[in-house]
């Protein structure tokens, strides 16, 4: 995935009526800068927005209901074919209000009334992650959040009014005569046309002559996943959860050495499904976890009776009990191989959790869901602290050979650089895009100073990774000063309060840090401005004065050299 453009016609929060080109940009990453408010996170924020509202509108069980009024946007991206590595696709995309939208590929316009591969078109995943309190950006996320809960929502209702009407005939307790069997089929198929007819995106028409009392399935079409997840810390502990079946070296190559940890211990899973019944996919996915560490006679697995399911329940999705505590130990011998056997890949594992997480949207205030499900809502939203998700991670350690850290007792920086490498890994063969707002802000100075090299390692290794792209907004020289100009985008606000986005023009590969702050955060020192108004204060005491304060006082620093080389004049 290669966004090249952003062209945006009309006003969006501070940005209107320009063209963000990052077509000369070499490499993965790219960098925002800029002072406090002066948009980087809005683009970051646009370019979100926009890719939600594409997956939408090309989704068959989406709905888009009301783009930005009187915003248009163009959109030029390349993109790798899913089937083929060697193959790319130039993408340009125009929505033109209220919300229409053009697509051509390599210049040829696309049906998309007929277009049923979205794989050919979309990123494959779209990974948000802000470390500020503005969380702006998740918004868009939560909006596909919102609709794919909607489309599970009326599998339930089918689910639920499809189980009403075999109970109701099961109850009659007696042999059903062909009469009884030609209306209890009338009533499937009445119930059935009538979500077909409502939702035909989700439930295909019957083919003639089927029947529908013996089929236990109409063949409801799949609801993936959203492909924009956003990862916080919830979101994290599944990530690392997932990461933890793969092999000690792999997961060490992950980690920096400087860690208090090289891999994954254990994992204490809290699920509860007692309200998601009619997800067969969810129902079997914690089964076959189950599974893999030893089954619920195992120490490894804790539950309450009260939830302990029918034996016709067992029979049909080999779960035990609707609630529970697994306990996931990749220590434990056989544990890891038993769960690679079962998941494959850990960003299967990662999907099958996080499916469930994004489930517990059920439980997120209506007003609140109300306001995601239209397109054009910019307003400041944030997923509920405390709520009601039927998985969580209540414990996860860290590892050495020697001793386990709680993830919760990391301190930020060390949390926050686990996350973003965590998630950057887990998608690094995909062809994702990465909207990273400050990734680095909480890492002490050594850490951002190899930032920029971490990322680069597990993205690309070896051999240049042409798949992956990362817009980052930062304020750290340390990461400015690892990227060429061609890849580091200066921010600013103009006389009108409006956004503008230029290339810097002095080269920053390899620039000191003394000389970026200077150049692009307008900053004309290097000490604190306290001391500088201190300074200005005892010059009013004389030459003399002043440099005995400052040889006597202030730190070593270039600038205390040339005032006491200037004073000494």
């Amino acid at each position: 995935m290669r966004l090249l453009s952003l062209r945006l016609d009309g006003q969006y929060k501070g940005l209107r009526d320009q063209t963000f080109d990052f077509s000369y940009a070499d490499g993965n990453m790219i960098a925002f800068i800029g002072l406090n408010g002066s948009g980087k996170s809005q683009l970051l924020e646009l370019i979100a927005e926009t890719f939600s509202y594409l997956e939408r509108y090309l989704r068959h069980d989406f709905k888009s209901r009301n783009w930005f009024d009187e915003l248009g946007l163009e959109l030029n991206y390349l993109n790798q074919a899913y089937d083929s590595e060697a193959l790319t696709y130039l993408y340009k995309v125009i929505i033109t209000p209220p919300g229409h939208v053009q697509l051509s590929r390599d210049g040829h316009k696309v049906d998309l009334e007929n277009e049923n591969d979205l794989d050919q078109i979309l990123p494959s995943e779209i990974i948000g992650y802000s470390s500020g309190l503005n969380e702006n950006l998740q918004r868009a996320f939560m909006k596909n959040a919102v609709q794919y809960l909607d489309a599970m929502n009326i599998k339930r209702a089918w689910e639920i009014r499809l189980t009403a009407i075999k109970k109701n005939w099961d109850e009659k307790g007696k042999q059903l005569t062909e009469s009884d069997l030609e209306l209890y089929g009338r009533q499937i198929s009445e119930a059935y046309t009538y979500y077909q007819i409502r939702h035909p995106s989700i439930f295909p028409k019957l083919q003639d002559n089927i029947n529908v009392i013996e089929s236990t399935e109409l063949g409801l079409r799949a609801t993936p996943l959203p492909r924009l997840k956003y990862i916080d810390h919830d979101t994290t502990g599944l990530l690392l959860t997932s990461l933890g079946f793969v092999k000690d070296e792999d997961q060490q190559a992950i980690w920096i050495k400087k860690q208090r940890f090289s891999r994954v211990h254990s994992a204490v899973i809290k699920y509860d499904l007692r309200k998601f019944t009619h997800d067969a996919g969810a129902l079997l996915d914690i089964a076959k976890l189950v599974k893999c560490i030893g089954g619920i006679d195992s120490n490894n697995f804790s539950t309450t009776s009260r939830s302990k399911t029918s034996e016709e329940f067992f029979n049909q999705f080999e779960l035990d009990y609707l609630t529970g505590e697994i306990t996931v130990n990749f220590s434990q011998n056989g544990i890891p191989e038993a769960i690679a056997d079962a998941f494959f890949e850990p960003a299967i594992l990662f999907e099958k959790l996080y499916r469930l997480q994004l489930l517990g949207a059920d439980f997120w205030p209506a007003d609140m869901k109300r306001n995601l499900r239209q397109d054009r809502f910019q307003g400041s939203i944030k997923k509920p602290q405390k709520w009601a998700s039927p998985i969580k991670i209540m414990s996860l350690k860290l590892t050495t050979d020697f001793s386990c850290i709680e993830f919760d007792d990391l301190s930020d920086g060390e949390a926050q650089l686990i996350q973003v490498l965590a998630m950057t890994a887990i998608y690094k063969n995909k062809r994702s895009l990465y909207l990273l707002d400050e990734p680095e802000t909480h890492l002490n100075p050594s850490w951002r100073t190899y930032f920029h090299a971490y990322l680069d390692e597990i993205v690309n290794g070896n051999i240049t990774n042409k798949k992956v792209q990362l817009f980052v907004s930062t304020h750290s020289p340390f990461m400015v000063s690892s990227l060429k100009r061609n890849n580091v985008y200066y921010f600013r606000r103009n006389q009108d309060n409006l956004i503008e986005m230029n290339a810097v023009q002095n080269e920053t590969y390899g620039a000191s840090f003394d000389v970026l702050i200077k150049d692009l955060f307008e900053l004309r020192s290097l000490i604190s401005q306290s001391v500088i108004d201190e300074i200005r204060e005892q010059l009013k005491y004389g030459d003399v004065h002043a440099r005995n304060w400052i040889e006597k006082i202030l730190g070593p620093s270039a600038e205390k050299a040339y005032l006491i080389r200037k004073l000494s004049q």
